[in-house]
């Protein structure tokens, strides 16, 4: 799946264990839309995107 598949979630972009982003993924830098992702959790109504 990538990144830009996920709509209107609040989300925190993790990359290596730094967070590259957090915030509402429809604000995401296009950048990081584009990224393919490794995995996904939903963890207190935030999904948590690894890339």
């Amino acid at each position: 799946m990538w990144v830009k598949d996920v709509r209107n979630y609040d989300v925190d972009i993790v990359e290596n264990e730094k967070v590259l982003y957090s915030g509402n993924i429809n604000d995401a830098p296009d950048e990081l839309k584009q990224r393919e992702t490794k995995d996904m959790k939903i963890s207190h109504k935030r999904l948590i995107i690894q890339i």
